[in-house]
């Protein structure tokens, strides 16, 4: 009787549940300490407002902004409109302690605008510290983000509407109405519930431009409580809470994300009919001037740091590369390696097995990690790992690890669908000449999996490497990233510095992401 290995699929997908359950079960247990609910009820729920408040006026601010600006895009030919696109793109890819910097260089007490004002004579102040300063950096990094995503919709709407359009005499609003707004009101749903998620998780731009402990989010709470306070019991309630409705959140957002697949016909370059209206012509200058002096200066802002950047040019510059970059590959490692095994597996299910609710299991595991508190999992596992290892080397074992789980789902998206393709194409053949295993992921999958999967590497490169995350529980003399020494030059005032810094973290993500991207669309 043989005995039959579990797929490395089910392996992945069992140690994820048991990483996430175990932490949570350490971080509750450690101490005998039983906290309830009503012993942190004022703090707690002055926290959740915050929370829910500053994320959902910045999902609004991004969407309108976001919305506004891809309407006027695809309206608009015009020279430099690929530079645009190109800004719009440079945005999505800025790590948030960078973006700290920008807000800080263009809005702080001493920068641009500041500076511009004294010269037209303005003696007020403005404090960038509380929901100005929050909203600013969150905005700046949604709005491009739901611009680009709308603006690649609405350019599939196909030709033969735009011709009906023109044929029929449509106005600018019913052209808005027909067909502008059925592409929104399917896309922005999922876009608000992504954007809603991602700034109610925020930490790093939080925690510099909140101002104060009545400013903070659960994330930035859970922090607090783990390397300031060392309540590992508070920790793990307010995990427990901010689990709970991000889970719902992902629930939601699936439920909006999943549409049945659509067709198109011909698309191409088609004039829209209202690309003529005057008034609009007037309406879009004014939008596109107002996005570009909101989001140029602070995406230019790190370019300020050119003229410094030799003189941060040290051994510790050069050793915070170095480990931010093996870092970095560890993640991206354990990201997509884990990401191929659990596609593997769905598709195995969906395919092989015909079950497609087990797969959808699969499908929906990286996604369900979104939800999971990079903290309270961080400080449960360092509990474990502390009993077998040096605690001063946790930090090195769980910074890849803890990025690499973040990665998974965007690593997920670039490799399941093309070994679904694989098998739909070679599934038969492969199975008629007995491949399995190895053998059939190196010669039916690997050649069409090779630039995805080199894709989803580069990506999960760089959103690992200008991570400013865990690395604040874990940085020190002893281990230093690029994002932790940002952060250092930032809190001793060393601006000029700090902006050279920025400038090398962000033309490093650029060129990965970009690597990322040429990948994404090259060919088979």
């Amino acid at each position: 009787m043989t005995r039959t290995l579990p797929h490395p699929g089910s392996l992945v997908a069992l140690t994820l549940l048991a990483l996430v359950a175990g932490g949570f079960i350490a971080l509750a247990v450690v101490g005998g300490e039983k906290p309830t609910l009503l012993s942190i009820g004022l703090y707690l729920w002055r926290v959740l407002a915050f929370s829910i408040v500053q994320a959902a006026l910045s999902t609004l601010l991004s969407l309108l902004l976001g919305a506004a600006l891809a309407l006027a895009l695809a309206r608009r030919r015009f020279p430099g409109r690929s530079g645009v696109l190109a800004l719009l793109g440079t945005t999505m890819v800025i790590p948030t302690i960078v973006t700290v910097f920008a807000v800080f260089a263009v809005y702080g007490r001493s920068g641009w605008a500041a500076q511009i004002l004294s010269h037209l004579g303005w003696t007020g102040g403005f404090s960038i510290f509380g929901y100005p300063g929050i909203l600013i950096a969150h905005v700046f990094l949604n709005a491009p983000f739901v611009a680009r995503i709308l603006l690649d919709s609405l350019s599939l709407v196909p030709a033969e509407h735009w011709r009906l359009a023109s044929a029929f005499g449509f106005t600018p609003g019913q052209i808005f109405r027909h067909l502008d707004w059925p592409v929104l009101r399917a896309e922005l749903p999922g876009l608000a519930g992504l954007v809603f998620l991602l700034c109610f998780k925020s930490f790093a731009i939080v925690l510099a431009l909140g101002g104060g402990p009545s400013r903070s989010t659960l994330e930035v709470a859970i922090y607090e409580a783990l390397k300031i306070d060392l309540d590992f019991g508070r920790a793990a309630w307010l995990s427990l809470i901010q689990l709970a409705i991000c889970l719902t959140l992902t629930g939601v957002l699936n439920w909006a994300l999943t549409r049945p697949p659509t067709t198109h016909t011909i698309r191409g370059l088609v004039e829209r009919p209202d690309a003529r209206n005057r008034r609009l012509k007037i309406l879009d200058a004014a939008i596109l001037g107002i996005g570009t002096l909101f989001i140029a200066p602070l995406a230019l802002s790190p370019l300020g740091g050119l003229s410094h950047i030799v003189s941060v040019i040290d051994a510790d510059l050069a050793r915070a590369f170095v480990t931010s970059m093996a870092i970095a590959a560890l993640a991206a490692t354990i990201a997509c390696l884990s990401a191929l095994a659990l596609a593997s597996a769905a598709r195995r299910w969906r395919v092989v097995h015909r079950s497609p609710r087990i797969a959808a299991i699969y499908d929906a595991l990286p996604n369900t990690l979104l939800a999971v508190p990079p903290f309270a999992l961080t400080a449960g596992l360092f509990l474990i790992v502390r009993r077998f290892a040096d605690p001063s080397a946790a930090g090195l074992i769980l910074l890849p690890l803890i990025n690499g789980l973040a990665a998974i789902p965007f690593a997920y998206r670039s490799l399941a669908p093309r070994l679904l393709t694989a098998e739909e194409r070679y599934g038969r053949i492969a199975a008629s000449l007995g491949l399995a295993g190895v053998s059939k992921l190196a010669i039916m999958d690997w050649p069409l999996l090779r630039r995805p999967f080199g894709s989803a590497f580069a990506l999960a490169m760089a959103l690992s490497f200008g991570d400013f995350g865990i690395i604040a529980l874990f940085g020190g003399q002893d281990l230093v990233t690029l994002p932790y020494l940002l952060f250092e030059r930032l809190g001793s005032y060393r601006l000029d510095e700090a902006s050279a810094i920025g400038l090398f973290i962000v033309l490093v993500a650029f060129v990965l992401a970009h690597v990322s991207g040429r990948l994404s669309h090259a060919g088979n």
